[in-house]
């Protein structure tokens, strides 16, 4: 490829929802997100951690902009990005169950661009319903409140288990804590100079979803605020 800081961002992303895009810099499979940048008459598609690693600058509304600049603005289309997936997956699934319920699920996403715990166990119940295919992580799911600690502790097992898949490891411990794992659930302790680290394992299938990849293509109209 070159030197990869001669290249220019496009200002195309991609989002993957089944992680099966590969980066055309490093090589690295089962990549979410890429970004397009060009050289002279190539293009290629790069995953978030050559955005991170290279100085690649890019043009916006004609003028320059410098690698950090650019970087910043490319984290904050990818912010957006995400956000249209979350929200295209729960607006097809709702028009295939219209049920009131979903229409909530909707209402709760594009307020707060996140989902509590009762309302991410509605729509992947759903999703399952359905038979389509997405990853549960998609989806960020709050849990750092105790009244939504709460929340998905008051789960039935099952429900607790779907939305087990999109939490992160860190917020998988914090409700092992408070005795709020699904069933099933297997702790390793590890012990040695570190204080003792709990790994939490449980089976996270793909949960049936929207569409074997959702691709969106974005592009900036303004210039970000220096």
């Amino acid at each position: 490829m070159g030197n990869p800081n001669e290249w220019r961002y496009t200002w195309q992303i991609r989002d993957d929802i089944t992680s099966s895009s590969t980066c055309e810099f490093c090589g690295r499979t089962a990549q979410r997100l890429t970004y397009e940048v060009s050289h002279e008459t190539r293009t290629a598609w790069i995953c978030e951690s050559c955005v991170s690693r290279y100085n690649i600058a890019a043009d916006l509304d004609g003028e320059p902009l410098g690698p950090k600049a650019a970087r910043g603005y490319a984290h904050g289309l990818t912010a957006r990005l995400k956000q249209q997936t979350c929200h295209d997956i729960i607006r097809s699934v709702q028009a295939e169950l219209p049920t009131p319920e979903l229409e909530e699920v909707a209402v709760y996403f594009d307020r707060n661009v996140q989902l509590s715990p009762q309302h991410a166990a509605r729509l992947f119940a759903a999703l399952a319903q359905i038979g389509h295919e997405t990853i549960a992580s998609v989806f960020e799911v709050q849990t750092r409140s105790k009244a939504h600690q709460q929340e998905f502790g008051e789960l039935a097992d099952e429900q607790r288990r779907l939305v087990w898949n999109a939490l992160s490891q860190q917020q998988r411990r914090r409700l092992t804590s408070l005795g709020f794992a699904p069933s099933g659930v297997q702790i390793t302790r590890r012990s040695g100079r570190k204080p003792p680290r709990v790994e939490i394992q449980l089976a996270a299938p793909r949960i049936p979803v929207v569409s074997e990849a959702a691709g969106v293509e974005l592009v900036p109209k303004s210039k970000p605020a220096q």
